[in-house]
């Protein structure tokens, strides 16, 4: 698997990643993305979003054999003081097979008997670090996360999240 650098520079050397580049000045690198197997396979091409502040719309470009670039911007789901952060890749040392290591090894002992399915997982900057951020949905429908800092290899934060409220009933 080509590393977050080696895919961003073939990114970079697109014709479309260059038009959109033209058209959006201001925008810049935000996220590595891909769903994953409950194996931590990749279920499909990485996709790379750009975030343009101008527009606050995200556009996405496949890394396949060869870039692709979605027809349509994608809107932001984020409260409005929150700012999507750049993605610096210089930083990361851990590659997301090390990443895939230190989450195996402490899976279980964070999330005993979770029962996990497929997820996904990003790469991106939160609290200005660099992160790769697994996410998988479990059979007892919660979601499990591990965020693993990408320059040192450590677990960053954990967590157990119901996707049902269980809240009061109307």
């Amino acid at each position: 698997m080509a590393s977050p650098k080696e895919m961003l520079a073939k990114i970079d050397k697109s014709k479309e990643c260059k038009a959109w580049k033209q058209k959006h000045p201001k925008g810049y690198l935000s996220h590595f993305f891909c769903p994953i197997s409950v194996d931590c396979e990749l279920k499909s091409d990485w996709e790379i979003g750009f975030y343009d502040p101008d527009s606050e719309k995200m556009t996405v470009f496949a890394c396949g054999e060869k870039v692709t670039v979605k027809e349509n911007e994608d809107d932001v789901f984020k409260k409005p003081e929150q700012r999507v952060e750049e993605l610096d890749i210089d930083p990361v040392k851990i590659d997301f097979a090390k990443a895939v290591d230190v989450f195996a090894e402490r899976v279980e002992e964070l999330f005993p008997k979770a029962g996990r399915g497929d997820g996904f997982v990003i790469l991106q900057n939160l609290d200005q670090k660099p992160l790769w951020n697994l996410t998988f949905i479990t059979r007892d429908i919660k979601f499990i996360n591990i965020k693993i800092n990408a320059e040192t290899g450590k677990i960053d934060s954990h967590l157990s999240m119901d996707m049902i409220d269980k809240g009061q009933k109307y």
